[in-house]
Protein backbone atom coordinates (compact mmCIF):
# COMPACT_ATOMS: atom_id res chain seq x y z
CA UNK A 1 0.00 0.00 0.00
CA UNK A 2 1.44 3.53 -1.34
CA UNK A 3 1.21 6.66 0.68
CA UNK A 4 0.05 9.86 -0.05
CA UNK A 5 2.57 11.82 2.25
CA UNK A 6 4.11 14.08 0.20
CA UNK A 7 7.53 15.32 1.70
CA UNK A 8 6.66 18.87 2.21
CA UNK A 9 3.86 17.41 4.29
CA UNK A 10 6.25 17.31 7.54
CA UNK A 11 6.90 20.31 10.15
CA UNK A 12 10.57 21.40 10.84
CA UNK A 13 9.35 21.03 14.69
CA UNK A 14 8.60 17.26 16.06
CA UNK A 15 5.25 17.03 17.32
CA UNK A 16 4.95 16.79 20.95
CA UNK A 17 2.51 15.82 23.73
CA UNK A 18 -0.43 13.02 23.81
CA UNK A 19 -3.63 14.84 23.48
CA UNK A 20 -3.99 14.00 19.70
CA UNK A 21 -2.71 10.07 20.68
CA UNK A 22 -4.75 7.12 19.75
CA UNK A 23 -5.65 4.66 22.05
CA UNK A 24 -8.05 1.32 21.77
CA UNK A 25 -10.37 0.03 23.92
CA UNK A 26 -8.28 -1.56 26.14
CA UNK A 27 -6.98 2.48 26.90
CA UNK A 28 -3.63 0.63 25.10
CA UNK A 29 -1.28 3.82 22.91
CA UNK A 30 -1.14 2.98 19.52
CA UNK A 31 2.16 3.58 18.34
CA UNK A 32 3.42 3.44 14.31
CA UNK A 33 7.08 3.08 12.79
CA UNK A 34 9.17 1.84 10.43
CA UNK A 35 11.29 -0.89 9.55
CA UNK A 36 13.37 1.87 7.22
CA UNK A 37 15.51 -0.39 4.51
CA UNK A 38 18.04 1.20 2.11
CA UNK A 39 17.40 -0.41 -1.06
CA UNK A 40 21.28 0.42 -2.28
CA UNK A 41 22.96 -0.82 0.54
CA UNK A 42 20.29 -3.54 1.54
CA UNK A 43 20.64 -2.34 5.15
CA UNK A 44 18.24 -1.42 7.81
CA UNK A 45 17.66 1.83 9.97
CA UNK A 46 17.82 2.27 13.66
CA UNK A 47 18.08 5.13 16.15
CA UNK A 48 19.78 5.59 19.56
CA UNK A 49 17.02 5.74 22.29
CA UNK A 50 16.10 8.99 23.57
CA UNK A 51 15.28 7.59 26.78
CA UNK A 52 18.44 5.03 27.67
CA UNK A 53 22.09 5.45 26.65
CA UNK A 54 23.41 2.82 24.75
CA UNK A 55 19.88 1.47 23.66
CA UNK A 56 19.19 1.28 19.65
CA UNK A 57 15.55 1.32 18.13
CA UNK A 58 13.75 1.24 15.49
CA UNK A 59 12.05 4.59 14.25
CA UNK A 60 8.13 4.81 15.98
CA UNK A 61 5.76 7.04 17.97
CA UNK A 62 2.50 7.83 18.74
CA UNK A 63 -0.27 7.50 15.42
CA UNK A 64 -2.59 11.05 16.50
CA UNK A 65 -6.14 10.93 15.39
CA UNK A 66 -5.69 13.25 12.00
CA UNK A 67 -3.68 10.75 10.35
CA UNK A 68 -3.65 7.08 8.81
CA UNK A 69 -1.36 4.75 10.90
CA UNK A 70 1.13 4.67 7.31
CA UNK A 71 0.97 8.51 7.82
CA UNK A 72 1.48 7.99 11.38
CA UNK A 73 4.87 5.35 10.86
CA UNK A 74 6.16 8.22 7.94
CA UNK A 75 6.18 10.81 10.29
CA UNK A 76 7.33 9.15 13.42
CA UNK A 77 10.54 7.93 11.01
CA UNK A 78 10.66 11.23 9.27
CA UNK A 79 11.18 12.95 13.10
CA UNK A 80 12.93 10.45 14.58
CA UNK A 81 15.47 8.97 12.02
CA UNK A 82 15.08 11.80 8.82
CA UNK A 83 14.69 9.38 6.41
CA UNK A 84 12.03 9.79 3.91
CA UNK A 85 10.49 7.14 1.23
CA UNK A 86 7.40 5.09 0.12
CA UNK A 87 5.74 3.10 2.93
CA UNK A 88 5.38 -0.54 2.14
CA UNK A 89 3.42 -3.67 3.78
CA UNK A 90 2.41 -3.83 7.07
CA UNK A 91 5.03 -5.94 8.97
CA UNK A 92 2.30 -6.23 11.90
CA UNK A 93 1.32 -4.94 15.28
CA UNK A 94 3.54 -5.94 18.51
CA UNK A 95 2.70 -4.78 22.01
CA UNK A 96 5.32 -3.34 24.03
CA UNK A 97 5.22 -3.97 27.81
CA UNK A 98 6.36 -2.11 30.33
CA UNK A 99 8.24 -2.87 33.50
CA UNK A 100 6.11 -4.50 35.13
CA UNK A 101 4.68 -6.51 32.21
CA UNK A 102 1.94 -4.39 31.54
CA UNK A 103 0.98 -3.80 27.88
CA UNK A 104 2.48 -0.40 27.63
CA UNK A 105 1.30 0.19 23.67
CA UNK A 106 0.70 -1.37 20.27
CA UNK A 107 3.03 -0.86 17.74
CA UNK A 108 2.18 -1.33 14.15
CA UNK A 109 5.63 -1.73 12.02
CA UNK A 110 5.45 -0.71 8.37
CA UNK A 111 8.43 -1.34 5.45
CA UNK A 112 10.03 1.67 4.35
CA UNK A 113 12.01 1.99 1.02
CA UNK A 114 14.55 4.35 1.92
CA UNK A 115 14.42 7.50 -0.93
CA UNK A 116 16.06 10.23 0.85
CA UNK A 117 18.68 10.53 3.88
CA UNK A 118 18.24 14.45 5.52
CA UNK A 119 21.17 15.58 7.31
CA UNK A 120 19.05 17.53 9.17
CA UNK A 121 16.23 16.72 10.52
CA UNK A 122 13.78 17.51 13.71
CA UNK A 123 15.65 15.23 16.80
CA UNK A 124 19.12 15.68 14.87
CA UNK A 125 20.62 17.44 17.91
CA UNK A 126 20.13 13.91 20.30
CA UNK A 127 19.48 11.24 17.94
CA UNK A 128 22.04 9.04 16.51
CA UNK A 129 21.45 6.83 13.65
CA UNK A 130 23.18 3.69 12.23
CA UNK A 131 22.76 1.44 9.26
CA UNK A 132 22.99 -2.51 9.83
CA UNK A 133 22.45 -5.23 7.98
CA UNK A 134 20.56 -8.31 9.36
CA UNK A 135 23.10 -9.56 12.66
CA UNK A 136 23.71 -6.53 13.66
CA UNK A 137 20.58 -5.12 13.48
CA UNK A 138 19.42 -8.20 15.70
CA UNK A 139 22.09 -7.64 18.25
CA UNK A 140 21.77 -3.90 18.63
CA UNK A 141 18.16 -4.44 18.84
CA UNK A 142 18.36 -6.79 21.95
CA UNK A 143 17.29 -4.98 24.59
CA UNK A 144 13.59 -4.51 22.85
CA UNK A 145 12.63 -8.08 21.72
CA UNK A 146 9.42 -6.69 20.30
CA UNK A 147 11.40 -4.63 17.61
CA UNK A 148 13.59 -7.76 16.75
CA UNK A 149 10.34 -10.05 16.22
CA UNK A 150 9.26 -7.26 13.95
CA UNK A 151 12.33 -7.59 12.04
CA UNK A 152 12.27 -11.11 11.98
CA UNK A 153 8.33 -10.82 10.21
CA UNK A 154 9.72 -8.20 7.46
CA UNK A 155 11.12 -8.97 4.37
CA UNK A 156 14.75 -8.24 5.78
CA UNK A 157 14.82 -11.02 7.79
CA UNK A 158 17.45 -13.43 5.99
CA UNK A 159 14.86 -16.20 3.51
Amino acid sequence: MGSNTSYTDYPAEARTGRENQVYDDSNIRQVAGCIAIDPNTNKVLIISSSKRENVWVLPKGGWEDDETKEQAAARETYEEAGVRGQIGNLVGSFIDYNYYGEPKSNVWFYELKVEEICSQWPESSFRQRKWCNFDEAMEYLRFKPFMQRAILASSFAPK
